[in-house]
């Protein structure tokens, strides 16, 4: 049987918002305990008190902000380095991985004319991003049955970060975290090396463009700040 501590951690954690919460410390841990306790009890199969549960946030707070904190700097470090580029006019395909095979001759004339060209393949699909007017070129050569979904008219977000991307966790995920706080739908996401590709939908561009661009400042003057100090 699992340990309180470890229930009360696996619960915060799969609560972004509680989470985050608690990472920036503005939670009130009475409370908290209140509401998660029916769930401890269910989970451990017994009624748990409340100032041990309380105990047990308290515990996974300290550690967690001390940790957040440090991984927090990285973060503002890499963001604060990073720049952002657009593409309007970006189609989606989504293909099962027989129809890609079947075209994947094609591929490398496209990636010599595209002005804007990823892809991905999984277990069962394979998902080429690519401007509309390339896509147009290929559309023709996929067999309808192999086609799974068709987007077209997306907008594409990279965000060009420095090489310290590749090794430090919590940069994409902040990212992800600023956008899904704001509305903003990610259509598609991947990275390429060191740059973050984020597909959305027309309506979001300007709106997901200015959050971020805005985060970017901001991690450049919190940065500053750290230096000064």
């Amino acid at each position: 049987m699992s340990s309180i501590s470890q229930v009360v951690k696996e619960i915060v954690t799969s609560d972004p918002c509680t989470l985050h919460c608690i990472l920036i410390d503005i939670v009130n841990y009475s409370k908290l305990s209140r509401r998660i306790a029916p769930i401890i009890n269910e989970l451990v199969g017994r009624e748990v008190p409340l100032d041990t549960i309380k105990m047990a946030l308290i515990r996974f707070a300290d550690k967690a902000i001390k940790e957040f904190s440090l991984v927090k700097r990285d973060v503002i470090d890499i963001l604060a380095r990073s720049s952002i580029e657009i593409r309007t006019g970006i189609t989606i395909i989504t293909l099962r991985n027989i129809g890609f095979i079947k075209i994947a001759s094609a591929i490398p004339s496209l990636t010599q004319k595209a002005r804007f060209i990823a892809i991905m393949q999984s277990l069962l699909v394979t998902t080429i991003i690519l401007d509309n007017e390339t896509a147009e070129d290929i559309i023709h050569k996929i067999e309808k049955e192999d086609v799974i979904q068709l987007q077209k008219d997306y907008a594409a977000i990279a965000i060009v970060s420095p090489i310290e991307i590749m090794y430090t966790p919590g940069v994409v995920s902040y990212i992800t975290n600023i956008l899904a706080l704001n509305n903003i739908n990610i259509v598609h996401i991947e990275s390429c090396y060191t740059d973050t590709i984020i597909v959305v939908s027309k309506e979001d561009l300007l709106k997901a463009f200015q959050i971020l661009s805005k985060h970017i400042e901001a991690a450049k003057k919190i940065l500053q700040s750290y230096e000064e100090t």
